[in-house]
C-alpha cells in the first residue's frame, strides 16, 4: 500500500515536473519571439531614420550646389543698384519740359489778346505772329541741336525730313488760304494752324533729343 502511494506520489510528481517543463518551454519560446520582434523593429526603425538622414544629407547637398548660382545672382543684383543709384542721382535733364516751361509764360501772355479785347483782326494776328516766331526759334534751336549730336546717316535723314515737313505744312496754309477765298478770316486760321503745327513738331524734335 504504501508502494502504491509512493508511485503515485512520483508519478504525480514526474508529471508536475513534466508540465513545469512545457510551460517553462513555451514562455521561452514566447520570450525569444517576443525579443526577435523587438529587435527587427529596432532594426526596421534604424533602417528608415538612416534613410531619413541619407535623405536630409542629399537634400542639403543639393540645396547647396543650387545655392551657389542663387548666390552669385543676388551678388549681381546687390551691385546693379549701386550702379542704378548713380544715374538716379544725377537725372537726366528734360529739354522737352524745359522747352514749354520757358515757352508757357510767353504763350500765357500772347494768349490773353483775342480779337474781342484787341482793336482790329490785323492787331490780333499780330500778337499771333509774335507767338508763331517764338515757336519757330524753339523749332529751330531744337533741330540744330539734334544735327548736332546726330552722326551723318542720320542728319542726312533729319534733313530730308524737314524739308518734307515743310512742304507739307505750307501746301496746309494754301489750301487753308484758297477754301477762305484771301479774307482777313484766312489770317487768322492760317496763324493759329501755323503755331499748333510748329510746336508740335518742335516738341516732337525735343523729344527725340531727350531720347539720346
Amino acid at each position: 500500500m504504501q508502494e502504491k502511494n509512493n508511485q503515485s506520489t512520483i508519478q504525480i510528481l514526474i508529471a508536475i515536473i513534466i508540465s513545469l517543463s512545457i510551460v517553462i518551454i513555451f514562455i521561452g519560446i514566447f520570450y525569444i519571439l517576443n525579443i526577435q520582434s523587438k529587435i527587427a523593429k529596432l532594426e526596421t526603425e534604424q533602417e528608415e531614420q538612416l534613410k531619413r538622414q541619407a535623405e536630409t544629407q542629399n537634400m542639403a547637398s543639393i540645396q547647396s550646389v543650387q545655392s551657389q548660382p542663387n548666390t552669385k545672382k543676388e551678388a549681381e543684383v546687390k551691385t546693379e543698384p549701386k550702379v542704378v543709384k548713380a544715374k538716379t542721382n544725377a537725372p537726366k535733364s528734360s529739354y522737352e519740359k524745359a522747352m514749354i516751361n520757358r515757352m508757357r509764360p510767353v504763350e500765357n501772355e500772347l494768349d490773353g489778346y483775342t480779337l474781342d479785347n484787341t482793336s482790329s483782326c490785323t492787331e490780333y494776328v499780330g500778337y499771333r505772329e509774335i507767338l508763331h516766331k517764338k515757336w519757330d526759334n524753339e523749332l529751330n534751336q531744337i533741330y540744330k541741336l539734334l544735327m548736332s549730336k546726330y552722326p551723318e546717316s542720320q542728319k542726312t535723314a533729319l534733313r530730308n525730313e524737314e524739308r518734307a515737313w515743310i512742304k507739307k505744312r505750307e501746301k496746309s496754309m494754301d489750301s487753308i488760304a484758297s477754301e477762305m477765298n484771301g479774307c482777313m478770316g484766312a489770317a487768322v486760321t492760317i496763324v493759329n494752324s501755323e503755331i499748333d503745327t510748329i510746336k508740335s513738331r518742335a516738341i516732337e524734335l525735343a523729344r527725340r533729343y531727350d531720347e539720346l
